[in-house]
């Protein structure tokens, strides 16, 4: 496998053309099929290398940037804010959104965007965490200019401060947002949050007999009929927070023997455990995967102490081709009609103040937050936590 810490290393490191080619040769490791970074590191990534210069060359310049709008912008009422980014964001015409979430999850949030908004399209790349951070990073760097906004772990998104890729601003709702779900500098916005959750198909695991606790899943009985995130570093990092590094570290070492299956991916993992492949899968997030409970699929959960929320943020990019449709669809994601259409249409949990969560059995104080504090140690958490188990 290509472990994580040398892969994004080798982004640092080496010149871009370079970087691509020895990615492409990577070992292959199960992943979710909806375009995640699989190894070999697979077409969107190799395509970035092969079009980048193409790109740069082609995409024509804003007529203004994003950093100056947003200079501006900030400096005005709500309703001129407003006016001023709809005129833009029609001679724009379009918007890409390079984002974590379900194809099918955005087409709802684009129905409600267009409503309001209709002369804007919305277009939308979804791969896993990892590919979103790649894909990102590379065409930064190759200067192809293609994404305007960027939805991700707040985790993972602080290695987009680091490189420069998004660029600070400040939205109109801030003073509703719980203390502690955006950038103080304005670099990220929480646009929704995450439980996380063991998920069991209810044909083949009874409600009784499902796992309740951490432990639970160290039972003879569940061993080599469990999937689990291979980037799942953050339950490693919960864990040495409220358990202790000894008794994590050690907790995870006899996880490791129970023959884990490795898949990246909420999705297709969930439904794979509701199709019946596997009973139980660790990690997933609860709220993406009760939205397939409700239309009908076997599925139960656990929220295992620690309690895990992670944060997803929203992150603008610095060289946005559609600077005021790119600040447009930020402003009308993080208002209180689009945070409605996130919490009551798509289940989500939401940070700002007021607005009910769908999934009230997924409510709850968290015990570890997958926050920025994660992120600046992503390297090291990922290289230990591939280390105990062996990838």
């Amino acid at each position: 496998m290509l472990k994580f810490n040398e892969h994004y290393a080798s982004l640092q490191r080496k010149p871009f053309e370079q970087t691509h080619r020895e990615l492409r040769q990577g070992r292959r490791i199960n992943n979710d099929a909806n375009g995640g970074m699989m190894g070999p590191i697979r077409s969107n990534l190799f395509i970035v290398t092969v079009l980048v210069i193409l790109f740069g060359a082609l995409n024509a310049a804003p007529a203004v940037t994003l950093p100056e709008l947003t200079a501006r912008v900030e400096k005005l009422s709500r309703s001129e804010r407003e006016a001023l980014l709809i005129k833009g964001a029609k001679e724009e015409k379009e918007i890409m959104f390079y984002a974590t979430t379900p194809v099918n999850q955005v087409a709802v949030l684009k129905k409600a965007f267009s409503a309001r908004y209709p002369f804007v399209d919305l277009k939308h790349y979804y791969s896993p965490r990892q590919g979103i951070l790649n894909k990102t990073v590379s065409e930064y760097r190759g200067k192809a200019n293609i994404t305007d906004v960027v939805m991700t772990d707040v985790s993972y998104g602080t290695i987009l401060i680091k490189e420069g890729v998004s660029h600070p601003y400040t939205t109109p709702d801030v003073q509703r947002y719980v203390r502690g779900s955006y950038d103080p500098k304005g670099h990220w916005y929480t646009m929704y949050m995450l439980t996380t959750a063991l998920v069991y198909n209810r044909n083949l695991v009874k409600p009784g007999e499902a796992p309740k606790t951490y432990q639970d899943l160290l039972d003879p009985k569940w061993k080599g009929r469990m999937m689990f995130d291979p980037e799942a570093a953050f339950i490693m990092a919960a864990m040495e927070e409220v358990w202790g590094k000894e008794k994590a570290r050690d907790y995870l070492a006899r996880l490791a023997k129970q023959d884990l299956i490795f898949r990246r991916g909420t999705t297709l993992t969930s439904q794979l455990i509701a199709a019946g492949e596997h009973p139980i899968a660790i990690a997933v997030n609860a709220e993406t995967t009760a939205e397939m409970r409700d239309k009908g699929a076997p599925l139960g959960f656990s929220v295992l102490p620690p309690r895990i929320i992670k944060p997803n943020g929203f992150f603008v990019a610095k060289n946005a081709p559609h600077p005021h449709a790119a600040l447009l669809f930020t402003d009308w994601s993080l208002s209180e009609e689009g945070q409605k259409v996130l919490a009551v249409d798509l289940g989500k949990g939401v940070a700002m103040k007021g607005i009910p969560a769908k999934y009230k059995e997924f409510q709850g104080e968290p015990d570890y937050v997958v926050g920025p504090e994660f992120g600046n140690q992503l390297k090291q958490h990922m290289t230990d936590f591939q280390k105990i188990f062996g990838m």
